[in-house]
């Protein structure tokens, strides 16, 4: 949406703005850091052409660095470096009709390929390692580039699924796009207080500021119905990702050019992208292209695991998701974004054994004739 916006925008009498946001975005080349790859149909991957007809794989990561004004508020950066707690893979299907947003779980245990770094040495292959140690790997041995590629390189070995370009956001950086777009609507079903995450909201229907809204992504502890894992956090991000889809899609913020300029100066500042997606032209193409797609083809779902202790293994099951991304089909998935759960039956998805036993969990409320949330 904010590239379909700077598009048109461009042509107005603040066209002088184009370059401000351009300069924004903070753009890495790592195609020397990605070594060899997958291909589609034995061909070279092709450019990231939204006009081509060809189907796109994103790969969207939330870095937990604590360097920056805001960033540091939420305390020191982890031990053992910056990481990625969050990681989506959305696939854009070539027709532009869907989009398919498959979360991989952080303490997901996969092999970490060679990786790169920035002075030209390469970490060796790591096997039953966890899945965001490729993103602090790569950061330790450089900076986001050389983790992104790093993280690319883990995804394209698990799923064998060609990663076109990625997207990292950090906490200011979510905090900034979820004001500038006025708030996101949710309903919360009971009370939330978690002060891990900063985060304490009643229950009901509101409007989470960019604060809380983090604080929904981040909360694990004394969430009602949570066993206190980063699994169970996954499905509360795809949520709130569904509702902020929502709301972009209902926002026409070409009417208003003072609240366009700010929400865009807020979302190109916070980028950090490849060097293809981060070109506003091509953000502008894509974001166009997808003007007219349904809500109900925007869907999510997780990478489908077998707990191993308080750890996970992809399953037997997360070839076929991976099989439906490589052959552009859609899959079921979880949620879509009208925020309800596709009614067809799944094709993909889910898992084979039952999660290790959770902590005691609040007392339920009592029921009332009105439910908090529909």
């Amino acid at each position: 949406m904010a590239a379909l916006s700077l598009a048109l925008f461009a042509g107005s009498s603040f066209a002088l703005a184009y370059n401000d946001f351009q300069t924004n975005i903070d753009r890495h080349d790592i195609d020397d850091y990605l070594g060899e790859r997958p291909t589609a149909d034995g061909a070279e991957p092709a450019p990231l052409d939204p006009s081509s007809g060809e189907d796109i794989n994103v790969l969207i990561l939330g870095s937990d660095t604590r360097t920056g004004e805001v960033n540091n508020e939420y305390g020191e950066t982890p031990e053992g470096g910056q990481r990625s707690d969050t990681t989506m893979l959305a696939h854009i299907s070539a027709d532009r009709s869907r989009v398919e947003v498959v979360s991989i779980p952080r303490d997901s245990l996969v092999t970490v390929p060679r990786c790169m770094m920035a002075d030209g040495t390469w970490v060796e292959e790591r096997t039953e390692a966890m899945f965001n140690s490729a993103f602090a790997e790569g950061a330790d041995g450089g900076d986001l580039g050389t983790a992104a590629a790093c993280t690319i390189r883990t995804v394209e070995k698990l799923s064998g699924v060609l990663i076109d370009d990625f997207v990292i956001v950090d906490f200011a950086g979510f905090i900034n796009v979820i004001d500038a777009l006025g708030g996101v609507p949710m309903c919360i079903p009971e009370p939330i207080n978690d002060e891990k995450a900063g985060l304490e909201l009643s229950a009901g229907e509101q409007v989470l500021g960019g604060r809380d809204a983090l604080g929904f992504a981040r909360a694990r502890y004394n969430v009602p119905g949570s066993d206190g894992s980063d699994i169970d956090r996954i499905g509360r991000q795809q949520e709130l990702v569904a509702a902020i889809a929502r709301e972009a899609l209902s926002k026409n913020l070409l009417t208003d050019l003072p609240k366009l300029y700010r929400f865009l100066d807020a979302a190109t500042s916070t980028l950090t992208t490849g060097t293809e997606l981060g070109s506003i032209p091509t953000m502008a193409g894509l974001a166009y292209s997808l003007r007219g797609i349904d809500l109900e083809n925007i869907v999510f779902e997780t990478m489908p695991f077998d707990w191993a202790g308080n750890r996970v293994r992809p399953s037997a099951d997360a070839e076929a998701l991976w099989e439906a991304l490589r052959n552009d089909e859609p899959i079921h998935g979880a949620l879509n974004a009208t925020g309800e759960e596709p009614s067809d039956e799944p094709t993909v998805g889910g898992t084979t054994e039952e999660p290790p036993e959770a902590p005691p969990l609040t007392a339920e409320p009592e029921a009332t004739d009105t439910p908090i949330c529909p």
